[in-house]
């Protein structure tokens, strides 16, 4: 009985879920590429937030560290707080000295996430 109680519970989590019209996320495609470009900067008291042109399907996942570049050259470094299919929002971490990050910077995810 207890496998039968088991998947009625998930069916009508899943369920609700669905009817909540929850985002389901899925894995990035084999093509993604990790990248993403800065679409806007929203400049806050205490922490900088980035939202980018790509989501899920690039490959951006929630706690995914990333390096934002300009023409190549790194800028800073950002953590992707929230991802949805197609867009996601990265936290600034860090900035180096007299750089602004500006819309069309691009953020790839490090292959090695030190900082």
């Amino acid at each position: 009985m207890i496998p039968v109680r088991r998947a009625l519970a998930t069916a009508l989590l899943l369920a609700a879920v669905f009817a909540s019209g929850a985002e389901t996320r899925v894995a990035a495609p084999a093509e993604s590429d990790g990248r993403a470009a800065v679409l806007s900067v929203v400049a806050g008291r205490t922490a900088d937030l980035l939202v980018l042109e790509g989501g899920y399907e690039r490959g951006l996942r929630p706690g995914s560290v990333c390096t934002v570049s300009r023409a190549g050259a790194p800028l800073g470094a950002v953590v992707v707080a929230e991802s949805s299919r197609s867009r996601a929002v990265a936290l600034v971490l860090e900035l180096a000295p007299a750089v602004s990050i500006a819309v069309g910077d691009v953020v790839s995810v490090r292959a090695n996430p030190r900082l």
